[in-house]
C-alpha cells in the first residue's frame, strides 16, 4: 500500500471523527483556528512524498502533528495574530 494513500485515508478518517464529535457536542473546536493552520497540509503532504524510510516518515509526521497541535492550542488561547501574522 502506498503511504500517500494511507496518509489520505487517515486524514479523512480523522476529519470525519472530529466533525462527528463536534456535531454531537463531545468536543469544542474553533474552526477559525483550524482554518488558519491550513498551510500545515503542505507540510504533511511534503513529508509523505519524501524518499525516506517509512519509520522516518512516521516520525516526521508525528513531529509535524505535535507542532500543529501546539499551534492550535496557542491560537485558541492567545490568537495567532500576535505571533505569526504580526510580521506580515
Amino acid at each position: 500500500m502506498k503511504s500517500r494513500n494511507l496518509f489520505l485515508g487517515i486524514i479523512l478518517l480523522f476529519i470525519g471523527i472530529v466533525a462527528l464529535l463536534v456535531s454531537i457536542d463531545v468536543i469544542d473546536i474553533s474552526w477559525v483556528a483550524v482554518w488558519r493552520l491550513w498551510p500545515m497540509s503542505f507540510v504533511f503532504a511534503g513529508i509523505t512524498i519524501l524518499p525516506v524510510k517509512e519509520w522516518l516518515k512516521a516520525l516526521l509526521l508525528l513531529a509535524a502533528l505535535t507542532v500543529c497541535v501546539l499551534l492550535y492550542q496557542y491560537e485558541t488561547s492567545h490568537g495567532m495574530s500576535h505571533w505569526l501574522f504580526s510580521r506580515l
